[in-house]
């Protein structure tokens, strides 16, 4: 069991300390698993960047649809195609959810970049998989996907998808939810993204400040 979302995020560091100070970037998902990614930049002295996703659930006469959409337009659903109003709304959301992070509209390039995905967990896989279709659009270098715990379906289907994934704690059928693996699993609200990315992009800055 991890304690925190810091401590996943160090824990998988030490999964990926052949990318430290490569050329690989950061890419956490908000709102927790910046934690961890934020946990995984310092200790690789990576710079880290983020995807925003909106998650919800769509009911009609078929039964709930749960879904995740990225800030790219991907939608990755567990039934039929969400209906386009929602997914502009979704879409939508996720932009206004950049700015209060990033204090800017402007998307990251991750095109010919090795990415290195990081977030807090997956349980339905709903989220990781909308955040790797987006990247693999952007067709980066090299695609990693990291994640503290994950159950056996969500990481087959990674490793048919991205060049590496490191999975700290593996559930052959996951049956619980993600919090069950952290001591200490706190919500986490939008000003502390928002701080987090900001720190995060002060810590690489500084570290990499050329000497005088």
């Amino acid at each position: 069991m991890f304690y925190d979302r810091y401590e996943a995020g160090r824990d998988m560091a030490e999964e990926l300390a052949h990318y430290a100070s490569s050329d690989a970037v950061i890419c956490a998902i908000p709102r927790g698993g910046i934690l961890s990614g934020i946990a995984v930049a310092k200790r690789l002295n990576l710079p880290l960047e983020i995807m925003v996703v909106s998650k919800g659930e769509h009911v009609s006469d078929a039964g709930p649809l749960y879904y995740a959409v990225t800030e790219f337009g991907t939608c990755n659903c567990k039934a039929n195609s969400l209906p386009k109003v929602e997914l502009d709304n979704a879409v939508a959301l996720t932009k206004e959810k950049r700015v209060a992070y990033t204090d800017s509209e402007e998307l990251p390039s991750w095109r010919d970049k090795t990415v290195i995905v990081v977030d807090d967990g997956a349980e339905s896989g709903l989220t990781i998989k909308a955040v790797v279709e987006a990247l693999l659009e952007q067709k980066p270098k090299k695609l990693i996907v990291a994640l503290p715990a994950a159950s056996a379906s969500v990481i087959k289907w990674l490793e048919e998808q991205v060049d590496e994934v490191v999975v700290i704690k593996v559930e052959p059928e996951f049956t619980g939810v993600i919090h069950e693996h952290f001591s200490h699993y706190p919500e986490v609200f939008d000003k502390e993204v928002h701080v987090a990315y900001w720190h995060a992009k002060h810590l690489f800055e500084q570290h990499n400040k050329p000497k005088n």
